[in-house]
């Protein structure tokens, strides 16, 4: 999963590059899921006083809220400890490319998520060139940026530029996981499993294996196989 990391500090640029990334992207035909960090320790996405409120008031760990057009999900944890791994698993089944903004710290020196830095002043970028590795380009109104000699897009005026940035970046990957995606599907319920490419090749070929001997089956190239269980138990 293709995954790239906005920083920098505020007013620096960040979600202006996130919103041209997004709206590129994804008229590229790409499927992208956004998550934002934010350090405020009493901070909510809900709202005082509403049904949804009054239910996390009561208890509930995890409120969910169904609209006609959005489905919403507050849950409440200790998100302090997670690791990336579990803040984004909500979106692996759903997106193709993830794109976070923020958490510094957890990413900061991680040689699998790639950043984009916003940036104000050549003192921000050379202590982001110190903290962050590895580090796809800067953003943001840097005016030395000619003089640093550093990668820079102006996202004000190259938009083009950043989204070709980061399709080169992520294209190939993206292939591969919709190829493999393709290859495999396991649902229980209306739950996906994740599955390897290893361990859906491994399934594939078995289930293929044991149909193509029964009477009258004829596996033919570009077809496919849908395997219904009604209903099941642990001791079945």
């Amino acid at each position: 999963m293709p995954i790239i990391a906005v920083v920098g500090s505020k007013k620096s640029g960040k979600t202006t590059a996130i919103e041209t990334l997004v709206q590129g992207l994804t008229k590229r035909g790409y499927k992208v899921a956004t998550v934002k960090h934010v350090p405020e320790p009493d901070f909510t996405i809900d709202t005082k006083g509403k049904d949804t409120w009054r239910h996390a008031k009561a208890g509930a760990k995890t409120i969910i809220s169904v609209a006609p057009n959005e489905i919403a999900t507050i849950r409440k944890a200790d998100t302090t400890k997670y690791s990336l791994e579990q803040i984004i698993k909500d979106c692996e089944d759903e997106a193709e490319i993830i794109i976070l903004e923020g958490f510094t710290k957890l990413i900061g020196q991680n040689p699998k998520v790639p950043k984009i830095i916003a940036a104000k002043t050549a003192e921000e970028v050379l202590d982001a060139s110190k903290r962050f590795k590895p580090i796809l380009t800067f953003v943001g109104p840097i005016p030395e940026e000619a003089k640093l000699k550093i990668p820079y897009v102006n996202v004000l005026k190259e938009q083009e530029r950043l989204i070709n940035l980061m399709d080169e970046k992520v294209a190939a990957l993206v292939e591969r996981k919709r190829k493999h995606k393709e290859e495999l599907k396991i649902q229980i319920d209306e739950h996906a499993l994740p599955l390897n490419p290893f361990v859906q090749k491994f399934i594939r070929n078995t289930i293929l294996g044991m149909v193509s001997t029964l009477k009258g089956v004829t596996i033919k190239g570009g077809g496919g196989v849908s395997i219904t269980i009604k209903s099941f138990s642990r001791h079945d």
